[in-house]
């Protein structure tokens, strides 16, 4: 380490002084008192010097006045007032960002409201005053559950579950809103929540629940009616071949459309009732596999189904629900993979204490661009095999409803020319046990 020029000056005044106090001291024949009398001056001096830059940092430390100094005090002052200096470009920097983010803040619809680990307000933007109720300067340090009073937002905000994000709850300024708040967890133990008005959304999507409702009701009686007449039809022996084969293509198309209004007046149930946490019975998923396999076996599908079961795993939940899920993924595995195909179903507990129901083939596999829409309405990789098949392109959708009401996910992995998986993920509090059955 290098001497700085202010130390070296130091040094060079302390030798200096030292030296004369020697010699002045040599020839006094006192040298060992005046050595130490200019030496507790010396000390005095800087002792004084050290207390005029503390009397200056108290007062302020300006520029203007700092103290008159030298050698190694000049160089603090020096030090210090740079800091200074510093500091100052920081705090005007910091203060022209917090007024940046303070101004974006404040324009955005969105309600922010930041928690800590008690739920206790400690920032929020103006529009969580429209939205929320909440008053970013007048509500800090209140409990957030204090003020917005609805239990499944207080439950929602004290979860420690990372399985929900978000909630909506009638907006406590004006009830006949809907806010949807999503959970963001940060760092120290904050909690940042984020609330939108979703009116208009959950308008439109209640209009729509409801339109495919009534549309499927409606369409139920005339497909009726007209299946009737073609079995009529159908039974007749004197008609025309070509006649005979248009009655059958009519039929089958008929059968399609009933189909597709079944599985919309299934799903529309679906979304219009959600299910309760702790809604549901006891469902012995293994058992109603082996039941689903039994009659597929015996038709000689010429498919190769491997089931393997936890036999004493089961699940709350909507029995004839989880079926229609089972049973979506299993037909789907059948329609469209090649004859002889391994199918396998495996109902397992998962490592996160999940409960997972997976069909695997060793099909043709999909294109990873197919995947993420596979369980949208009516969204099909291949259109003319999918109506030659029957299929509605509704059954992924019906079972990805099915697992959302249950909490859980759906999940499906595919590599082209390898198979395909589709594995329902059903969350640890809707896991039971059960016990096995004994025979001697």
């Amino acid at each position: 380490m290098t001497l700085s020029a202010n130390l070296k000056k130091e040094l060079g005044w302390f030798a200096f002084g030292a030296a004369a106090a020697l010699l002045l001291g040599t020839l006094l024949s006192w040298p060992a008192t005046v050595l130490t009398l200019f030496m507790a001056g010396y000390v005095g001096w800087m002792l004084y010097r050290f207390e005029t830059i503390v009397h200056w940092l108290r007062n302020g430390a300006k520029a203007k006045r700092a103290p008159f100094s030298n050698g190694l005090t000049d160089e603090m002052v020096e030090l210090i007032h740079r800091e200074k200096k510093y500091s100052r470009k920081q705090k005007s920097r910091y203060r022209s960002s917090l007024a940046q983010f303070n101004n974006l803040a404040a324009s955005l619809p969105d309600a922010i409201v930041v928690l800590d680990s008690v739920g206790e307000i400690r920032w929020a933007n103006p529009a969580a005053l429209t939205l929320f109720n909440i008053h970013p300067e007048k509500d800090l340090g209140q409990r957030i559950d204090n003020l917005v009073r609805n239990p499944d937002f207080s439950l929602f905000v004290h979860q420690t579950s990372k399985e929900k994000r978000e909630v909506e709850i009638p907006a406590p300024a004006k009830p006949e809103n809907i806010l949807v708040v999503r959970k963001v967890p940060s760092d120290k133990h904050m909690t940042v929540l984020i609330a939108a008005d979703v009116t208009q959304g959950v308008k439109l999507r209640e209009m729509r629940k409801i339109f495919v409702a009534d549309v499927s009701h409606e369409l139920r009686t005339p497909l009726t009616v007209i299946q009737g007449y073609l079995e009529i039809l159908q039974d007749n022996t004197s008609l025309e071949p070509s006649v005979v084969d248009a009655l059958r293509e009519v039929s089958a198309q008929s059968d399609r459309m009933r189909g597709i209004v079944e599985d919309l007046l299934e799903l529309s149930k679906l979304e219009a009732n959600p299910l309760g946490e702790t809604e549901g019975s006891s469902v012995a998923v293994a058992n109603m596999i082996r039941a689903m396999t039994a009659p597929l076996e015996q038709e000689s599908l010429n498919h190769n189904i491997h089931l393997s079961m936890d036999e004493t795993l089961a699940l709350l939940g909507s029995e004839n629900e989880i079926y229609s899920a089972c049973s979506n993924l299993l037909n789907n595995a059948i329609k469209y993979t090649e004859t002889g195909t391994q199918i396998s179903l495996t109902w397992q507990l998962g490592s996160a204490g999940t409960a997972e129901f997976e069909v695997a083939d060793r099909g043709p596999g999909i294109e990873a661009r197919h995947l993420s829409r596979l369980s949208e309405r009516f969204y099909r990789i291949d259109t003319a095999r999918s109506r030659e098949q029957g299929g509605t392109g509704l059954g992924l959708a019906i079972v990805k409803h099915v697992v959302q009401r249950h909490g859980g996910s759906l999940q499906i992995d595919s590599t082209p020319g390898s198979g395909s998986q589709f594995r329902a993920v059903f969350p640890a509090s809707r896991v039971q046990r059960m016990q096995k059955d004994v025979t001697d």
